[in-house]
C-alpha cells in the first residue's frame, strides 16, 4: 500500500521499553483531559503539567504533544529529553524526526548528522542530508546520501529513485534519468509519479519529445488532475503550441482553479508562461510535494507534514505545499499554526486570495469572528464578484445566527450565477435557512424548492422543507413523502430520522414517533433537542420517569438558553394536557428541524 510503504520510512518510534513502561504507569495517573485524544484537546501541552523538566517530564510532554500531533511542542520537549539523555538513539530519531515536522530545519540537521553515525536504519535522516546536499548542489554528496537512504526503504518506494534522476540532471546526465524513469514501476501506484517526473526532468533537459510524449501519457489517464493539466499546458506553451495549451486549460476545467485562470489569462495576452519545473531545486521539490499530498489525502498525517516540509526546504516559495500543509494544520484543529502558514503566501501569489478565505475560516475557529469578517469584507470590496468570499462571509454570519446578516451575501452569490447547476443547490438551501429564521417563510419555501429543483436528491432540503410544511400543518401528505425519501437517502442520519418522527409526534402518533425518535437518539445521542424529543414522546405515552430522564440528558448536553428554561418547566410541571393539535408545541423550542452543522464553503488547495 501507498500510505503504508512511506510511513514505514517515517514511524515515530516510542523510547526504551523500561521508559515506556514508567511513562505510561504516570500518564494513566493523570486526569483524562491530560491525556485526551487530538481531537477532544488543541491546547499546546506544557512540561509543567506534568511535574518537572525531568527526562521524564520532557518525554511525558512531548508524547502527549506528539500523540496531538502538535509536533513545534513535541519536538522542544524531546529536544529537551534528549538534552538528559543524548546516547538514547530512539529519543533522538524521534526529535529529528519532529524538528523536521515543524520546519526546524538547522535542528534537524544537527540530530541528522548524529543520527547516521548510530548503528540502524537512519533513512529520513539520509533523505534530509541528501536533499541538505543538494540545496547547497554538491551533487555527488547528495547522490552518496540518496544511495544509503534506499538502503533503509522498501524496493516499492520510489522516492530515492526520483531523487537520485533529479541528480543525474543535475550533473548534466539527463538521458540517463530519462532512461531510469522509464523503466517500470516495481508497484503500479508509482507509475503515475514516474511519469510526471519524467516529464518535468524532460522540460528541465528542454528535450521537447520526450516531455511531450510523457505528458500525453499522464494526462490522457488523469485530464481532470489540474496540477497535470497546468503542466501539460505550460509546457505546450513553451513550446509554442498555446492554442493546444489554451484547451487542455478548458477541457480540464484547470481555467476555474488560481493558477489555472492566471496562465489562462497570460496566454490570452499573447505571454510566454513559464514551465512548472525550470530547475533542478524545483523538479526534486515536486517529488517531495506530490508525495506528501498523496499521504495527507490517505490520512499519513505524520510523514506528510516531512514530505511536504521537505519540498518547502527545497523550494520555500512552493505556495501549493504551504496550502496543503495549513490544510493540515486546519483538519488536526491547530488554526494558529495553519494561519501562520497561510500568512507565508506572497501577495502577488495566484493563491493569495484563496489563501486569505481560507484564513478567515481558521480566525473564525479560533473565535476571532470580528477579525475573520473584517478580512473577508475587505476581500469583498477588493473582489467583489469572487463568490467564495461572499459565500465565507454568509456562512459565518449565518453559524453567528445572524442571518439577516447573510441574507444579502447569499443573495450576491446567487445573482452571480447566470445559469444556476446542481452544485448551486446549497445556495439556495443555506438562503432559504435564513428566510426562515428570520420568519420569511414564503421566500424560504421558494428557495428550498429552486435547491430541490437543482437536486431533488438532497436528503438535508427534503428534510427541512418537510418538516417546515408538518411544523405548520400544511401539505401533510406531501411533507411525509419528503421526509420518508430524505431517510431513504440517508437511513444513518439521525437528524432526518428524528424529523420523520416528530412529525409522527406532531400527527400524535405516538406509537410510530417512539420508533424513529429512539433511533435518532441512539445515532446522535450528543444532541440535546433529539433527546427533548425523545422525551416528550415518553411522556405521551405514559412512560414519565423515562421523559424526565431524557430531558435532564438534555440539559446536560448544552442546549439553548430559551430551550433551558422550557426543558426546565416541563421537569417541574411535565406537558399539558392534549387539548388541541398542537398543544403541546407551546412548551416545545421554536419549531426548526434539527440539522447538523450548516455546511461552510471550502476553500481547496488543488491548484
Amino acid at each position: 500500500m501507498l500510505t503504508s510503504d512511506f510511513v514505514r520510512r517515517i514511524s515515530l518510534r516510542n523510547t526504551s521499553r523500561a521508559l515506556v513502561a514508567a511513562c505510561l504507569a504516570i500518564l494513566l495517573a493523570y486526569p483524562a483531559d491530560a491525556r485526551a485524544a487530538p481531537n477532544q484537546s488543541k491546547a499546546p501541552v506544557r512540561s509543567e503539567s506534568f511535574g518537572s523538566n525531568s527526562l521524564l517530564g520532557s518525554y511525558l510532554a512531548g508524547h502527549v504533544a506528539r500523540s496531538a500531533r502538535d509536533s513545534e511542542n513535541a519536538a522542544l520537549y524531546y529536544r529537551r529529553a534528549l538534552q538528559k539523555d543524548p546516547a538514547n538513539s530512539d529519543i533522538l530519531d524521534d526529535a529529528f524526526q519532529l524538528e523536521l515536522a515543524s520546519g526546524a530545519f538547522a535542528s534537524a540537521k544537527t540530530l541528522a548528522l548524529r543520527l547516521i553515525k548510530r548503528p540502524g536504519e537512519a533513512a529520513i535522516a539520509y533523505d534530509f542530508l541528501g536533499l541538505d546536499a543538494f540545496k547547497r548542489k554538491d551533487y555527488a554528496k547528495a547522490d552518496e546520501y540518496f544511495r544509503l537512504a534506499a538502503k533503509g526503504t522498501s524496493p516499492e518506494e520510489p522516492t530515492m529513485k526520483l531523487a537520485r534522476a533529479w541528480v543525474a540532471v543535475a550533473q548534466g546526465q539527463s538521458d540517463q534519468a530519462i532512461a531510469t524513469l522509464s523503466e517500470p514501476s516495481k508497484a503500479a501506484w508509482a507509475t503515475h509519479f514516474e511519469t510526471v517526473q519524467r516529464a518535468f526532468v524532460a522540460d528541465v533537459a528542454k528535450k521537447k519529445a520526450a516531455a511531450t510524449e510523457a505528458y500525453k501519457a499522464v494526462y490522457e489517464k488523469k485530464p481532470t488532475n489540474m496540477r497535470i493539466a497546468e503542466g501539460y499546458a505550460r509546457h505546450l506553451a513553451v513550446w509554442g503550441d498555446k492554442q493546444q495549451a489554451l484547451a487542455v486549460l478548458k477541457e480540464s476545467g484547470a481555467e476555474d482553479t488560481p493558477l489555472g485562470s492566471a496562465l489562462m489569462a497570460d496566454l490570452k495576452a499573447g505571454k510566454t508562461p513559464k514551465l512548472m519545473v525550470s530547475t533542478v531545486d524545483e523538479g526534486l521539490a515536486e517529488t517531495f510535494l506530490g508525495i506528501g499530498q498523496v499521504l495527507a489525502s490517505n490520512n499519513g498525517v505524520d510523514a506528510a507534514q516531512i514530505y511536504l516540509r521537505l519540498a518547502l526546504y527545497l523550494n520555500p516559495a512552493s505556495d501549493i505545499a504551504k496550502l496543503e500543509l495549513a490544510e493540515i494544520y486546519g483538519n488536526l484543529e491547530q488554526y494558529h499554526k495553519a494561519v501562520s502558514v497561510l500568512d507565508a503566501i506572497r501577495e502577488t501569489s495566484p493563491f493569495r486570495l484563496n489563501a486569505q478565505v481560507r484564513k478567515a475560516l481558521y480566525l473564525n475557529a479560533l473565535q476571532k469572528t470580528d477579525e475573520a469578517t473584517a478580512l473577508l469584507t475587505a476581500l469583498s470590496e477588493k473582489h467583489p464578484k469572487e463568490e467564495s468570499v461572499l459565500q465565507t462571509l454568509a456562512s459565518i454570519d449565518s453559524a453567528a445566527k445572524r442571518y439577516d446578516a447573510a441574507i444579502p451575501y447569499y443573495t450576491r452569490v446567487i445573482e452571480l450565477v447566470d445559469e444556476p447547476e446542481k452544485r448551486h443547490w446549497t445556495l439556495f438551501y443555506q438562503r432559504g435557512i435564513a428566510y426562515e429564521r428570520t420568519k420569511q417563510w414564503a421566500k424560504a419555501e421558494a428557495d428550498f424548492k429552486r435547491a430541490l429543483d437543482l437536486d431533488p436528491e438532497q436528503g438535508a432540503v427534503l428534510n427541512y422543507l418537510g418538516y417546515s410544511w408538518l411544523d405548520q400543518n400544511i401539505n401533510i401528505p406531501e411533507a411525509f413523502d419528503l421526509i420518508k425519501k430524505a431517510v431513504r437517502l440517508k437511513p444513518n442520519d439521525g437528524y432526518i430520522i428524528d424529523s420523520l418522527g416528530w412529525g409522527y409526534y406532531i400527527q400524535k402518533d405516538y406509537v410510530q414517533a417512539v420508533k424513529h425518535l429512539d433511533k435518532a437518539v441512539e445515532l446522535r445521542p450528543e444532541d440535546p433537542t433529539l433527546n427533548d424529543h425523545l422525551g416528550d414522546v415518553y411522556w405521551r405515552l405514559g412512560r414519565k420517569l423515562e421523559a424526565k430522564f431524557q430531558w435532564t440528558q438534555a440539559l446536560s448536553l448544552n442546549p439553548e438558553p430559551d430551550d433551558v428554561v422550557k426543558i426546565k418547566k416541563k421537569l417541574e410541571a411535565g406537558l399539558p394536557d392534549e387539548a388541541g393539535p398542537h398543544a403541546e408545541l407551546q412548551t416545545q423550542p421554536e419549531a426548526v428541524p434539527a440539522v447538523a452543522s450548516e455546511p461552510q464553503p471550502q476553500a481547496t488547495a488543488n491548484p
